[in-house]
């Protein structure tokens, strides 16, 4: 896995399998035990019916409606579908942004083309084959994600670096819509998208098994919950609800692990919600409401070493067994280490 070259465009990539940010100060290696792509191939032994290939054979791509977008040389297609018995057209289908340089097109109609892909082009370094696909998981709050109905901009530094750029819409809180947007459909919602990537890996760009979500605050947290419960049967029920793929067309069982998931300010407990901000972004402000000498700055850092000490009282563990544990900076709010990324 190239991670470093993930890193400074998604603010600190980490593989996880809890939802815990580490600080962006500590610099730390992972030992990747088991690859995603050998996850996936575990998960593809899964029993699968006619019923499922038959599904599946209704979400894939067609591709002779990618469209093109000449002032940042993308093609894409939007209102992908990953399930057949969603329920919201606000939210639930995906826009896929690929670097012109890894397709060849041919027009198949009014402002539209058929693709194929060329293996040999690069993008800083990346192949059609190697791409890693990125997915945003912008839910504050445990928003809902909007799907795009066009050309996405955001989509434009990550093709640009070479990246398969994915926006899902999901459901979530204060959507606009009447169907179901509480938990867990937002993550259902999410895992249909992966599954659908893979479904499709032949008829879109990029390596379906490095697939990363990224998020902050209560998108933090759904990306954590991606990064942790790739295959989980507790989503199964789910899935099978909204036509999720659960097999490809040659009748192998999908996933829906991820490669990576990047988790800033991860909102998995109210309960130390304050506190992990303080400890994720305020501890280093010096201006504003942190200002150095301000009774609010030393809140900040009092609520930041609280945290760390909460972390500390967990007793989380690596893959390795040992106990991740958080230590007194220069500074001395706790921001040092063993806090690793998980595998």
């Amino acid at each position: 896995m190239q991670f470093k070259k993930l890193a400074p465009l998604m603010g600190g990539l980490l593989v996880m399998s809890v939802g815990l940010a580490a600080c962006g100060q500590t610099k730390t290696k992972t030992k990747q035990t088991t690859s995603t792509a050998t996850k996936v191939a575990k998960a593809t032994k899964q029993t699968v019916t006619t019923a499922d290939v038959k599904n599946a054979k209704k979400l894939l791509i067609n591709q002779k409606k990618w469209r093109y977008n000449a002032k940042n040389k993308v093609y894409y297609q939007v209102g992908v579908k990953y399930g057949t018995k969603t329920s919201s057209s606000t939210y639930e289908s995906m826009g896929i942004f690929i670097p012109a340089k890894y397709v060849t097109a041919k027009a198949s109609g009014q402002k539209t083309y058929t693709i194929t892909f060329n293996n040999k082009a690069k993008v800083k370094g990346y192949t059609a084959k190697t791409a890693p696909i990125v997915m945003p998981v912008n839910t504050p709050g445990y928003a809902a994600q909007t799907a795009p109905t066009s050309y996405d901009s955001n989509a434009n530094k990550y093709t640009k670096a070479g990246f398969i750029y994915v926006a899902a819409g999901c459901r979530g809180l204060n959507q606009t819509d009447k169907s179901n947007g509480s938990s867990p459909w937002g993550v259902t919602d999410l895992k249909a998208a992966v599954r659908t990537l893979r479904l499709n890996s032949k008829r879109i760009a990029g390596d379906t098994n490095r697939v990363f979500t990224f998020g902050h605050s209560g998108g933090g947290a759904q990306s954590a919950l991606m990064g942790a419960t790739g295959d989980s049967k507790k989503y199964t029920t789910y899935l099978k609800t909204i036509g999720a793929p659960m097999a490809t067309t040659s009748g192998k069982s999908t996933s829906d692990a991820v490669a990576g998931a990047m988790a800033w300010c991860p909102i998995t407990s109210l309960d130390t919600a304050n506190e992990a901000y303080e400890w994720n972004m305020g501890q280093y402000s010096n201006s504003g409401t942190r200002k150095q000498g301000t009774w609010t700055k030393a809140l900040s850092n009092d609520m930041a070493t609280s945290y760390a000490q909460y972390i500390n009282k967990l007793g989380l563990k690596d893959a390795d067994g040992k106990t991740l544990t958080l230590k007194k900076s220069t500074n001395g709010i706790y921001t040092s280490g063993r806090v690793t990324p998980l595998i």
